[in-house]
């Protein structure tokens, strides 16, 4: 069953860590800029994070959402879009100096962000 955060004194809600671990990558992700010669390296490793604090997210404790009452989607969905790039990401290769073209590039970051932006 999915639940929402308990609120803190304050107001503040309390979320486990894997939500901050996240966001973090959310903001990693959308800052990476496409000419870094090292970039399909780290979306690799943010797509390889991404997924492991999703999968370490205990189930019971899954949220119905994290901000503005927007629903969260399961996490079976999130998983396979973090698969999906992870997927196009080793088709893409990453060894440092690849140079993907920015459409490749564009389509493989989307599909991670859209993993990571319900915890930004």
């Amino acid at each position: 069953m999915k639940q929402t955060p308990a609120p803190l004194p304050g107001g503040k809600i309390a979320f486990p860590p894997a939500r901050t671990a996240l966001r973090d990558l959310y903001r990693a992700a959308r800052h990476l800029p496409s000419t870094d010669p090292y970039g399909p390296a780290r979306l690799a490793r943010i797509a390889d994070q991404t997924e492991y604090f999703l999968q370490e997210w205990p189930l019971p404790d899954w949220p119905e959402a994290l901000h503005s009452g927007q629903p969260l989607p399961d996490r079976h969905v999130l998983l396979s879009w973090v698969l999906t790039a992870r997927r196009e990401i080793t088709q893409a290769g990453t060894a440092p100096g690849t140079a993907w073209p920015y459409a490749r590039w564009h389509q493989i970051t989307t599909t991670l962000l859209a993993a990571l932006v319900p915890f930004a």
